[in-house]
């Protein structure tokens, strides 16, 4: 069963959350919380992946970037301990 329009375009926004926040500050452990993200979709939607990413470079290189809304929770803050 292919997604909807409506199933491609959240898909997207939730990649472009990940990699946006990704890009804020990069660092292996947002990395693996993407894949575990990404791992966690249902089937159809990880199948969809690939093309939503190769989508988003394209927006991103025709500057259009704003069409798109981000979606769903940010990835959880680390807190940092400091050793006294």
């Amino acid at each position: 069963m292919a997604l909807s329009e409506d199933d491609e375009r959240r898909v997207e926004g939730e990649l472009l959350r990940m990699t946006t926040e990704l890009r804020d500050r990069p660092s292996q452990e947002k990395e693996d919380r993407i894949g575990v993200e990404i791992g966690l979709l249902p089937e159809e939607e990880r199948a969809f992946v690939p093309t939503a990413l190769l989508r988003l470079l394209v927006r991103d290189r025709e500057g259009r970037m704003d069409e798109l809304e981000p979606q769903g929770e940010p990835l959880p803050r680390r807190r940092f301990r400091h050793f006294r």
